[in-house]
């Protein structure tokens, strides 16, 4: 007896997803013991199992997942920094009231200054009298009608007491 020759035309055991294949059988068995599974794929089925398991595929959902993770994180962003946005209007309202009252007590000090100026005259020089009899004490108030000499703030001793 020969053996029966097939034509090449029927034998497929190429491309398992090739489009004039047909539909595909898949039978699950276990190895330890008789529970089993046959599924039937249409050809439609297979085609777009095909799809899903090539690389084109890979590529564009990693594409797609890499985009919308994106996306996703700086939608999140809005909501902080909207809060910063606003908290620095904020620090901006109160830096703006604190330059407008620095404005007014720099204009408040400069007028202060101007009157403290224009009433310091150089003062004549002014006759101590001696005392006699009775000395004064350091830190005891001036009687009235003496002058106490004041240190002038250029000389280098201004922060001492004179010395007699």
């Amino acid at each position: 007896m020969s053996a029966p020759e097939h034509a090449s035309s029927e034998q497929r055991h190429g491309d398992v997803f090739d489009r004039g294949s047909g539909s595909m059988f898949i039978h699950v068995q276990r190895e330890n013991g008789l529970a089993h599974r046959t599924m039937v794929l249409r050809p439609w089925q297979v085609q777009a199992l095909r799809l899903l398991v090539s690389r084109w595929f890979a590529v564009v959902l990693t594409i797609g997942v890499v985009s919308w993770g994106y996306f996703f994180i700086q939608t999140a962003r809005v909501p902080f920094l909207t809060t910063r946005l606003a908290h620095l209007e904020r620090d901006a309202a109160k830096i703006d009231t604190l330059q407008a009252t620095l404005d007014q007590v720099q204009k408040r000090y400069d007028q202060v200054q101007q009157m403290l100026s224009a009433s310091t005259r150089p003062a004549a020089p002014v006759a101590v009298p001696k005392t006699t009899g009775s000395a004064q004490k350091p830190g005891a108030p001036a009687k009235p009608g003496t002058a106490t000499p004041k240190p002038s703030a250029t000389s280098p001793n201004a922060s001492r007491a004179p010395t007699r």
